[in-house]
């Protein structure tokens, strides 16, 4: 084959893998057996940003290392074929990896922790003593290698072909690359998991129910199963999940209790479970750190032990404050969700995110902690406070609005905006079927995001956030008199509008939404209020980055950007725009 034909057919070649496997030289070497050009990623942002990396890193801190890598990644990613050796952390970033997917192939040079650390000594010695070698910076270098790879180890997984290095020269590895990419090109697509209709392959032995979805972060994964009037069958289910389970301690919304109590009593002593409850009300009142201590303090009375469970039945504030306390007594004792509320059941109970109020700002204080089981039963939305339920579909539009987004792919069959748009009345109605489907695809979704960013580090699961810089805002400038939901609608209403004007969108993504709020019966503009006050609430908010709020805007329906090139004029002029 001629060196014109491999250049009209090849992709491009991107290796990826851990510090030490050798990517720098084998791009050279690959790159020179092509005749193709290559280059060393972390070189080019040295040379585009005129910095050294840990000056960037001290500068800019990893975020902003990890935007500048993403923008030499795009440079160097020509219409030609072109060899391109990542840093070890590159394609742990969903949007890298779908970038890199696109244009070319990606090879995993892979090797055993010992290998790499004999590297990356061998390495420091050849180089400049002044080097940093980060890890080498470690009292155990080798376990902090361990760690670091088993972090990363799911998205090398995902990479075209992998070349196991250890006992190969790098030449060797080279020539192992080039053979792998001309298997790549000949081979076929691999089969997709969906049928013609576009649906997805479903795997539930009741075809009414949705399938348990998975939540792959943190240090165990845990499975959220939405089901219909299956409280019954809790006690099981902990057991199966804790099985030196002794007692279970429950943290409980007062209204839930009286519904559920009995039920939930029941099914965990059927267990052999020693049952202690407290009711506590609802609301953002609680979120505090007086509150936690009074629920240490009843743990401790229990005695509650590390491997025993605690319990949260109900959703929003209790999800909140309960879970802060199962993160922080004895340092953490195993967590179950039982949502009562639609927001608790795609939203709160999922992801980890714990967390109290301040004074100056909602949810400023808070820890990561993620549950064993959630368990969600729709069928106890029956039992909601209607105005509380029907502020908590804005958490679904959110949803809606951001599919494409979240799922960082083209949505397959109906997209979720047309599926609540066509079924408000049914849903606002609870018919089962279409709300557990809903419920669902929320829910997996949020597992999606959290999977890919599970601190919320900026680079996913801040789109999440969309309509609460305002939402967050206006619910603390209003002393936590305004419904969460209610907040939130007016916070996309506002940051639509913003994108809006801004040219990110057109108008029409402004009126769908707002009309899909509305029948929902949720508000789209502001009450009364000082502008001035919730500026300055605007800028407590956590989504900050040095001075400027990060805004999730809208740019069609199911997507969105995070921009922080909203003015403070811009921003004013919307705000008066939605006055009431």
């Amino acid at each position: 084959m001629s060196e014109q034909t491999k250049a009209e057919k090849f992709r491009g070649i991107y290796l990826v893998g851990f510090s030490g496997s050798g990517k720098s030289t084998v791009a050279r070497l690959v790159g020179e057996m092509l005749k193709w050009p290559f280059c060393d990623l972390d070189e080019l942002i040295i040379e585009r940003s005129s910095l050294p990396i840990p000056i960037i890193f001290q500068r800019l801190g990893e975020p902003g290392f990890r935007s500048l890598e993403t923008e030499a990644l795009r440079a160097a990613s020509g219409s030609e074929p072109f060899v391109v050796a990542t840093g070890g952390g590159t394609v742990a970033r969903p949007e890298n990896r779908v970038f890199m997917s696109s244009k070319g192939w990606i090879i995993c040079l892979e090797g055993q922790p010992q290998t790499l650390l004999a590297r990356i000594e061998h390495q420091l010695k050849e180089s400049d003593p002044k080097a940093i070698r980060p890890m080498l910076d470690a009292v155990y270098p080798l376990d902090q290698i361990r760690a670091l790879k088993h972090t990363r180890q799911p998205a090398y997984s995902l990479a075209d072909w992998t070349v196991h290095t250890d006992r190969l020269t790098l030449e060797e590895v080279a020539a192992e690359v080039v053979r792998a990419v001309h298997m790549l090109e000949k081979s076929q697509e691999p089969p997709g998991s969906e049928g013609p209709s576009g649906a997805p392959m479903r795997h539930s032995l009741n075809p009414d129910l949705p399938p348990p979805i998975l939540v792959a972060a943190g240090p165990w994964p845990y499975y959220v199963v939405v089901e219909w009037n299956h409280l019954n069958s809790l006690g099981q289910q902990v057991r199966r999940v804790l099985p030196q389970v002794r007692r279970a301690a429950i943290l409980a919304d007062a209204h839930a209790w009286q519904r559920l109590g009995n039920t939930v009593r029941d099914s965990l002593c059927s267990q052999g479970l020693d049952v202690h409850v407290r009711e506590v009300s609802p609301g953002e009142a609680i979120k505090t750190s007086e509150e936690v201590n009074a629920i240490h303090d009843w743990l401790l009375g229990i005695p509650l032990r590390r491997d025993d469970a605690f319990l949260i039945i109900g959703g929003g504030a209790i999800d909140d404050v309960g879970g802060f306390a199962a993160s922080t007594y004895m340092r953490g004792v195993a967590l179950i969700k039982i949502p009562t509320s639609l927001e608790g059941m795609v939203d709160t109970s999922i992801g980890g995110k714990t967390a109290l109020n301040h004074p100056r700002a909602r949810n400023l204080i808070g820890t990561f902690f993620h549950p064993r089981l959630v368990w969600a039963d729709a069928s106890l939305l029956r039992g909601e406070p209607k105005d509380g339920l029907r502020s908590e579909w804005a958490e679904v539009v959110k949803y809606a609005m951001l599919e494409s987004s979240l799922l960082r792919e083209q949505v397959s069959g109906i997209t979720l905006f047309d599926q609540v748009k066509q079924n408000v009345d049914a849903l606002i109605g609870l018919e089962k079927k279409i709300l557990l489907n809903v419920i669902a695809r929320c829910v997996a979704l949020k597992a999606q995001v959290v999977a890919g960013d599970e601190r919320d580090s900026g680079q996913y699961r801040i789109f999440l956030n969309y309509g609460h810089t305002i939402g967050h805002a206006l619910e603390a400038a209003t002393s936590y008199q305004l419904l969460h939901g209610d907040a939130v609608a007016i916070g996309m209403a506002i940051e639509s509008r913003l994108a809006v004007r801004l040219g990110l969108a057109g108008p029409e993504v402004e009126v769908q939404q707002n009309d899909l709020l509305t029948r929902f019966g949720l508000p789209t503009r502001l009450p009364p209020i000082s502008l001035e006050l919730l500026l300055e609430r605007i800028n407590y908010d956590k989504k900050v980055f040095g001075d400027a709020p990060r805004w999730i805007l809208p740019v069609a329906i199911g997507r969105a950007v995070v921009s922080s090139a909203v003015s403070e004029a811009d921003l004013i002029a919307v705000l008066k725009e939605y006055s009431a």
